[in-house]
């Protein structure tokens, strides 16, 4: 099993609510995401069990419409 702390938090969406995904661990048959929810808690989930929120740019506030207007 492999441990990898990301260099950025994800934002993901998870079956306890939001939060930042700061650590992933691989196995032989899944991936283990360590999340800090917005609570405050930190629960480790299964890859199925977790999504990406939708994030442009991380926390730099672009709208949709300014990212349709970027990928023109």
């Amino acid at each position: 099993m492999a441990t990898t702390q990301l260099r950025e938090l994800i934002p993901v969406e998870t079956p306890l609510g939001p939060g930042y995904a700061f650590l992933v661990e691989t196995g032989a048959h899944d991936y283990w995401w360590t999340v800090a929810l917005e609570t405050g808690a930190i629960v480790t989930f299964t890859q199925d069990r977790i999504r990406i929120q939708k994030s442009y740019s991380h926390r730099r506030g672009i709208s949709d419409e300014e990212m349709r207007d970027i990928t023109k």
